[in-house]
Parts: structure tokens; sequence; C-alpha cells
């Protein structure tokens, strides 16, 4: 059967040439709910069926209006069954068999189409957090945070925090102002809709909240007479001033920064959310200065409604830009920005000082400048011999030490006696110093596989400092 004008479709649509196609296609445009497809006499029907604009349109009226007989009555149709949609518009009917028609090979008919919602639009930030929930949640429960919301924080590690915190925040300021020199803003008109300009207002805000965050930190300082450290960045500190400037730098796409904004600051939401729960085990006020400047200041700045505003923001444009993103190999991106923020969670999980059970600071955990809980045992031991009475030259590889004299079964205590007095005058200060220290350390570790107490295996190294400076 061939094609035919059919007056509906020309007087339902208006047909255009797309010159944005490189077939330069023809497409129709609906004249009564605006939908445009490619010009097709049977999907253009199709949709004529389903338009609800044009069902109550005057044409669907007075078509009715005309057609209205005893014939559709007797067959049990409706008489607004047409402009409800129950029914197609007979003057639109084709020879074809429609969707709901189509019969499975068993003869039994398929089920009738469903108007299923239109699908949801992938997300970058929920892929993220759902990849990384335990390192992210790691990050955002830690010990510090339960006792800075119980009240039974001291005020070191609160002071060590803030002097930190202050070093981000300097730092974060570069990072974002890096940020805005990547835009690329084209001319457009209603420029308040368009990513790029509304990624701008985000940063400018970005901005701004750090610079009065900067501001709040010295009005609560000198509000509640705490104590401002003035320690230079731990190395995990760098890290994270480290990762603002690689996720700024050329090599690295308005993507990734973006998810680098919305990782930290959302991650520090969440700690201070967490936090915040505790606060309710508080029996009674305390009237210790750094706790009232936590419950009063600290918590309610970072659990307020308007920075939750500013991180959904921040959360909604990184899953525009992702959505939007013309990377040649966008997966090659995606993978990045999934490295980004497991680095994040695992910095901002050492970023808050370690405490112990009573909310003390806990260094027990933290590297010194040797190798670690066996090398401090050392390190003690062999200043500790030093210190009382390593006079002579040490000379290891001597006789005394590979001789029959140290390994003969024959070496009595006037043989020791007299090598303490010789050249290896380090020998009793060895045994005695090292087994003393390396003696209790040691032991538990070497016959249960722990690591000592107090260790959580993560690694603050706040002695590393001095090192650097002295070398």
């Amino acid at each position: 059967m061939g094609r035919h004008a059919n007056p509906d479709i020309r007087r339902a649509f208006a047909e255009f040439q797309d010159q944005d196609t490189p077939s330069k296609c023809s497409k129709v445009r609906c004249l009564h709910c605006g939908f445009v497809r490619a010009k097709n006499t049977t999907r253009q029907i199709e949709h004529l069926h389903a338009c609800e604009a044009y069902l109550a349109s005057p044409e669907a009226q007075a078509w009715h209006a005309q057609n209205r007989d005893d014939t559709s009555m007797s067959s049990g149709m409706a008489p607004n069954s047409v402009l409800s949609g129950q029914q197609p518009n007979p003057n639109l009917q084709i020879n074809r068999r429609g969707p709901n028609n189509k019969r499975a090979r068993d003869g039994q008919q398929l089920a009738p189409n469903i108007n299923m919602p239109p699908p949801l639009a992938p997300s970058l930030s929920a892929h993220l957090l759902t990849t990384c929930a335990q390192p992210f949640t790691q990050a955002t429960q830690q010990p510090f945070l339960s006792h800075a919301g119980c009240g039974s924080l001291a005020p070191g590690p609160l002071s060590q925090w803030m002097a930190q915190d202050g070093h981000y925040a300097r730092g974060f300021i570069r990072f974002v102002g890096q940020l805005l020199a990547k835009l690329r803003l084209p001319q457009t008109a209603n420029s308040q809709f368009h990513p790029m300009y509304r990624t701008m207002d985000l940063l400018i805000s970005a901005l701004n909240n750090m610079r009065r965050e900067m501001s709040f930190f010295e009005i609560t300082a000198t509000k509640y007479g705490l104590t401002m450290s003035q320690e230079p960045p731990t190395p995990i500190t760098r890290a994270l001033l480290d990762l603002f400037v690689s996720a700024s730098s050329s090599s690295a796409s308005l993507l990734e920064g973006m998810v680098v904004l919305w990782g930290a600051e959302h991650c520090y939401r969440t700690a201070w959310q967490y936090a915040s729960s505790f606060s309710s085990s508080l029996s009674t006020p305390s009237t210790e200065n750094h706790i009232v400047a936590l419950h009063q200041a600290l918590i309610p700045n970072w659990t307020s409604p308007a920075f939750s505003k500013f991180i959904d923001a921040s959360r909604a444009l990184v899953d525009e830009l992702a959505n939007i993103t013309t990377a040649r190999d966008g997966k090659e991106e995606m993978a990045r920005c999934e490295e980004i923020f497991r680095q994040i969670c695992w910095l901002e999980e050492r970023f808050w000082p370690d405490v112990d059970g009573m909310g003390e600071g806990d260094d027990s955990a933290r590297l010194g400048p040797s190798i670690g809980p066996m090398g401090a045992g050392i390190d003690s031991g062999l200043n500790n011999g030093m210190a009382n009475g390593m006079n002579a030259p040490m000379q290891m590889n001597g006789p005394q030490m590979n001789g029959p004299q140290m390994n003969g079964p024959q070496m009595n205590e006037a043989q020791m006696n007299g090598l303490s007095n010789g050249p290896m005058q380090m020998n009793g200060q060895m045994n005695g110093q090292m087994g003393a220290q390396i003696g209790p350390q040691m032991g538990p570790q070497m016959s249960n596989g722990e690591r000592s107490a107090g260790g959580d295996g993560r690694n603050n190294f706040s002695g590393l400092d001095s090192v650097r400076q002295n070398s």
C-alpha cells in the first residue's frame, strides 16, 4: 500500500531541514507539544496517539463532534475515548499492527506497553561513594571526631588540628584559583544556565567561604582563648597540598579538580556530622574552653545548612561535568577520578590527629626519625650506650666480636671484663641497654604477630620534619 498525503499530519506538524546533521535530513516539530523527530509518517501518527496536547486541541474536539454517530456508540466506545487516548483517532489509522497487537510465537498477546519514567543520568559521585564506601567510612569516623563530639578531647590534639587546617585552607585558596584559570567561558545567552558559568560561580563562592573560614578561626581562637599552634605542615598535610597542585595542573582535567574539591569538602562535612552525633552523650555542659568552642562554634560550622548546600551544589556539578565531558577516552578519565577519590579518603583518614582512649594525644603510633617502633628501641639503646660509656673507637669487626671470645663456651667473667675495658667498650652497653629496650617491645610482637600497642597501621610521620630540616 503506497503512502499518501494525510491532512491531519500536515496540520499537526511543521516540517524543516536539520542543517546541523551531516545528512541534513528532514525533521518535523509537533505544533501542539513541540516534540521534534525525524520525518516519518508512522512515528508521527504514533506520537499523535499519545500527545495529550493534541487530544485536547480544538482540532481533535471538532473531529469528535463531526464523527459522533450511532456506530461508535453501539460498538461500546465511550464518547470521549478518542480524546482521552483510550482509542486511536480513526482518521489516523494505517494498515499496520500497533505495538499492542503484536503476538508471541505461542499465540498469546504480549503485555501492553507501559509508560516508563525517563532514565536517570549516570552519577559519578554516587559511583565513587559506592566503590570507596569502606575508605570513606574510615576517613570520616576517627577517634579524634568521636572524642570531639563526646567532650573528652584534650586541648593538644585540637590545637594541632587547627594548625594543620590553617595550612589546608591557604593551599585550598591557591587550588581554587588554578581551577578558575582552567575555565573556558563561551559567549552565550542566559549564561546563568551554562555549566561553565555555574562552575565559575561555585568556585568564586568557595573562595569567599574559605576566606570567611580563616577569619572564623581567628575569631574563635580569640573568643575562647584557644592556642593556635605554629607547627609546620605534617607530611600528610603536605600530601594534601600536593594533591591540590596535581589536580589543578595543566595535565589534569577540570572534572578531576572538581572531584578533589567536592571529595575533600564532602569528607569534612560527613566527619563533623559524625562528631555531632555524639553530642547527645554530654550529660552536663563542659566548662573547658576548647570543648565549649567545639560545640558552640566548630562543629556547627561544618554541619550548617549553608555548608551542606554548597557541597550538594558541588556534587551536582561534578555529575553534570562527567556527563558532558568530551574527553577522547572517557573511561580513562573516570578511572583517574576514582583513583583521586581513593587518595582523598586515604589522606583525610590520616589528617585527624591520633588520640588515645582518653582523648589525649597519642604518639605511640607515629613514626619518629628512625625506622618505626623497633627502630625506636634500637635508637634508644644506641643512644644510652653511647652516653654511658662508649669512649673508645667502636671496632665491630675485630676479633673481640668474631673470635672465640664471643662465640666459644670458654668465655668467662674475667674475659668479659677485659673486653669491656678494651677497644670494644660498647659491649656491656649494647647488651644491657638494647636488651632492656628491645625486649619489652619485640617480645609481644614476635610472639603474637601484631602491631605495637596503640598502633593502627596509620603513619602520621610527626618526627620527620626535624629530620628533613637537619638534612
